[in-house]
């Protein structure tokens, strides 16, 4: 479960779920971390739904999501 920081996040949005040579991201979780901040989860198809309410998941939200 791979998390990025917000640029990146949406270089993968921009590009349909695509960066580099990685496979293709299924979605993108934008939550608030266990330090004040907000970080994003990308999930691909074998890891969904990873990015679940959690003490260092809070309140999650779909960033991006393939279609």
């Amino acid at each position: 479960m791979p998390t990025v920081d917000k640029g990146i996040a949406d270089i993968i949005k921009a590009n349909n779920g695509r960066y580099a040579d990685d496979p293709r991201v299924y979605r993108i979780v934008e939550y608030d971390n266990a330090y004040g901040g907000v970080s994003y989860g990308l999930e691909y198809r074998v890891t969904e739904n990873r990015y679940c309410e959690s003490e260092y998941v809070r309140n999650p939200r779909v960033y991006w999501q393939a279609k």
